[in-house]
Formats: C-alpha cells, structure tokens, sequence
C-alpha cells in the first residue's frame, strides 16, 4: 500500500484503490477524507445525525418511491463512484437501486448533503460542487453548521443553480420538491 501526495492531479482509480486509509479521488486529484484528517467535530456530528433522523422520516411519511422500492438514505463513509473519481459525501439518498453495488454507489444518486468543516469547505464549495454538477446529481444541499445556513443547488439545464438559502430552523424541500425538512 502506498499513500498519496495530496492535490497532485493525475492519479487514477487504479492507484486510488493501493492508497492506504480514507481518500477520495477527484478529477485525479487526492483528498483525504476521515482517515487522514481529524475526525469531523461535535456540531458537524449532531447536525448529520438531525439531518438524517429529518430525511429519513420525511421519506418514510411520503413513502418515496422510485422503480416500486423506496429510496434509501446513506451517509459516511461510503464510496461514490462518478465518472470523475470516488467521493464519500456526508449524506447520500439513492432511489434507483440498479446504482447501489456491493462497493458503494455506482453513479449519480438522487441527492448529496456536505456538512462543511474547516479543512473541507473550499473543496466541497468547488471540486466537488463541480464534479456532482458534471455527473448530473439532482440536489445538492451544502450546510454550513458554523453560519447556521444550508444551501440548496437544483441541476437545471446541466448547471447548478442556487434554488433556496436555508436559515436554521426553516424547512427545504427535497428530492424534486417531493418531501420537505427542516435545517439544523
């Protein structure tokens, strides 16, 4: 096993699978994930676990369906496998379960949350924003435990655009409008 030079381009799956511990591989770019960098921190952890408990109860109310099988919530660590790299995003919510694959998810899921953290936040601002917007992710809600606000971004017409800015406290629909939570 071998372990990376962070942020140098031009690595590959291949090599991805000989690194040792948690990285995510980015257009051939290495990041380390939990693995290598301090754990996420107390708020970051509460603030998942309200999100989580909220979505998975908001798709269990509305019974969210897609292909007779009900869409699933997932969260780190769990690979996701795009046509740019591999990605553990926070929180993941598959509906089409052709995607899932005994190595994590194989494709676009129906919904990525980031939880931003200090040493995560430029990258999860861009490189990932970019390489969800390029694979054709859905919905994207970024949350900032720190500023106390979530933002959602809808692909429309291949690009991302901010659809709404979630204060603490308010709710945001999700999944195409479908089921709503509350933020934070």
């Amino acid at each position: 096993m071998s372990l990376p030079q962070p942020r140098h381009p031009g690595y590959t799956l291949e090599d991805w699978k000989t690194w040792e511990g948690s990285w995510e591989l980015i257009n051939g770019f290495a990041f380390p994930t939990y693995g290598m960098a301090p754990a996420p921190g107390l708020e970051h952890q509460r603030v998942s676990g309200r999100l989580e408990r909220a979505i998975e109860a908001a798709l269990a109310e509305r019974g969210h369906r897609q292909g007779g099988r009900p869409c699933e919530l997932l969260h780190a660590p769990l690979d996701v496998y795009l046509e740019a790299g591999v990605f553990q995003p926070d929180i993941v919510v598959l509906c089409d379960p052709a995607k899932a694959s005994p190595r994590g998810i194989e494709g676009a899921p129906d919904l990525v949350v980031e939880i931003l953290s200090p040493g995560t936040a430029g990258k999860d601002w861009t490189h990932k924003r970019w390489a969800y917007e390029a694979s054709g992710i859905p919905e994207y809600l970024i949350v900032d435990p720190d500023g106390g606000v979530g933002v959602l971004l809808t692909l429309t017409g291949g690009r991302y655009l901010e659809t709404a800015r979630i204060p603490w406290g308010s709710t945001v629909a999700l999944l195409g409008g479908t089921i709503r939570i509350l933020v934070g």
